[in-house]
């Protein structure tokens, strides 16, 4: 299934049915806090664990605990962990990322945008605490050549629920999402995403997904695709949760 209409509202039943949903947060892409958000892509730094991967990335990382009543905790920490078995590409190493930045925690866009996210899930999961890895990433592509998003290819992340808001895109083409049931190889729904927040929302149990590479549409410049990706792991003993601040974000 394909889908190059404009995004409409995402769906916790169609989430529900299909294990995953495609649409828009229904929040402002304009303003203040807006821009000072979007912005904050331009503070990213080049991920170091590329090495000779066709991908030239550069990224931010941030922990926050979800509260089942609300409450959106910043955890202290920005390591990242993934098993071969789950990442071809990068696991079995763990990954320290560049924080995000207190400017970013301040900011209430991002807050907005955490718990439209997190209300979404919980629709269909049932309140509960989460631990979200938060992912800030620009994946770039030049006249030297086109960058892929995902040198791991086709996969699953090893969370619950994963969330992939579309920031923004300059001067690129490409970046075409595909999810997939496990063990089916036909794709069950194609996007290429181009609102800022535009989001797939989806079961990692149950999907897999991938997303072909950027390619710059400007000879002479850069090109780029800026997303924020969320993801969600159960919590079944806070008193366990590493990091913790014991704070909330605005």
């Amino acid at each position: 299934m394909n889908d190059k209409s404009t995004p409409g509202e995402l769906r916790a039943d169609d989430f529900a049915q299909y294990g995953w949903t495609h649409g828009r947060l229904r929040l402002p892409t304009e303003g203040n806090d807006w821009q000072q958000f979007a912005a904050s892509w331009n503070e990213l730094v080049p991920d170091a664990y590329l090495g000779s991967a066709r991908c030239r990335r550069n990224r931010r990382y941030g922990r926050v605990l979800a509260h089942r009543d609300g409450i959106l905790e910043p955890l202290r920490g920005s390591e990242f962990f993934q098993t071969k078995m789950v990442n071809r590409a990068f696991g079995d190493q763990l990954r320290v990322f560049e924080p995000l930045t207190d400017t970013v925690l301040a900011n209430t866009q991002f807050t907005r945008i955490l718990s439209e996210t997190v209300a979404l899930v919980n629709e269909v999961a049932g309140k509960r605490d989460w631990e979200l890895g938060i992912h800030f990433i620009r994946v770039i592509a030049d006249a030297q050549g086109a960058s892929e998003p995902a040198p791991e290819g086709r996969h699953s992340d090893g969370h619950a629920y994963v969330a992939i808001h579309l920031i923004g895109r300059h001067q690129c083409g490409g970046g075409e999402n595909q999810l997939f049931r496990r063990r089916e190889s036909r794709a069950r729904y194609t996007v290429t995403m181009t609102e800022p927040l535009e989001t797939l929302l989806l079961s990692d149990t149950t999907m897999e997904h991938s997303v072909s590479e950027i390619r710059s549409e400007d000879p002479h410049a850069p090109g780029w695709r800026d997303t924020m990706i969320v993801d969600f792991n159960t919590v079944l003993d806070l008193a366990g949760v590493a990091g913790r601040t014991h704070t909330s974000l605005p």
